[in-house]
């Protein structure tokens, strides 16, 4: 399972009429406390551990909340990543899950119904996964839905093998595989952006600076006009904006940092294999 929430890999046994299978689960993409890159090398590093194990998949459930009323440009790019990661066979075994629908009022659920039609048939959401095979089905009934959806996956009896593990198999870098790609090209965009809005920062900058140095030029000439109350107004005007574009200068220079940490850290050579103990 991907889904939001979940802050480290974890595994938890059940059992399914009668057979016991072992629940992957692992931390969504966009988490609010973690990066995608740490997110994605731990995700990795499982996926590698348990391809070195043997171990297959018999399916992949990614959950997302119905009741997000918008998708943001963030989760389309993560819903790309997703795909690279499991690549064009592994969608067939992929189930993508709307949950929260017992959130939300039974009288409002035909606004959450046009919302997952939305996502199935729209390409910049879901369309293009399910046009390559992914199913759509909603847990909205606890236990009952959960199991009803672990049914559909195994009874595709068509163990997986992902993507990024078989890139990872044949000594790909993670920044070089697909779904590393995928990263890596959000990242470069990022600090792009982040460069740009840091010379445009700067240049502001720089600008209430010559106008505070004006107004401190004609500060004897406005108390000699009694202009005085007006020099203080223009004068505070002017400190108060300069220190809001300290404050993003700031800002946008930590942001410029981390994601050259990040972009650091995702081309570092190897993974670590962390997890091969829960494989036995």
């Amino acid at each position: 399972m991907i889904q939001q929430g979940t802050t480290e890999v974890s595994i938890h046994p059940a059992r399914i009429d009668g057979k016991t299978v072992y629940l992957v689960d692992t931390p969504g993409f966009d988490d609010k406390d973690r990066t995608d890159v740490d997110i994605l090398r731990d995700t990795a590093s499982w996926l590698a551990s348990a391809y070195d194990a043997q171990i297959k998949l018999a399916g992949v459930v990614y959950l997302h909340r119905i009741q997000d009323n918008r998708v943001s440009g963030t989760i389309t790019q993560n819903i790309e990543l997703f795909r690279q990661l499991c690549g064009a066979n592994g969608l067939a075994s992929v189930v993508l899950a709307t949950t929260m629908w017992d959130m939300t009022p039974p009288d409002h659920h035909a606004t959450l119904e046009a919302r997952e039609t939305e996502l199935k048939t729209d390409d910049s959401f879901w369309g293009c996964l399910v046009n390559q095979g992914c199913t759509v089905m909603r847990q909205d009934r606890g236990a009952d839905s959960a199991t009803l959806i672990l049914r559909h996956i195994l009874g595709l009896q068509q163990p997986v093998t992902l993507l990024l593990q078989e890139e990872i198999a044949e000594g790909v870098e993670l920044h070089q595989t697909a779904a590393g790609t995928v990263l890596t090209k959000e990242l470069d965009e990022q600090q792009q952006r982040y460069d740009e809005e840091m010379v445009a920062l700067r240049k502001e900058y720089e600008k209430m600076q010559e106008e505070l140095r004006r107004v401190q030029a004609d500060l004897s000439r406005l108390r000699e006009e009694g202009g005085q109350t007006a020099w203080k107004n223009t004068l505070n005007k002017l400190l108060g904006e300069i220190e809001r574009l300290r404050v993003e200068i700031d800002s946008t220079k930590r942001k410029q940092e981390q994601t050259k940490a990040e972009l650091k850290k995702l081309k570092e050579k190897g993974l670590l294999r962390r997890f091969w103990a829960w494989l036995w």
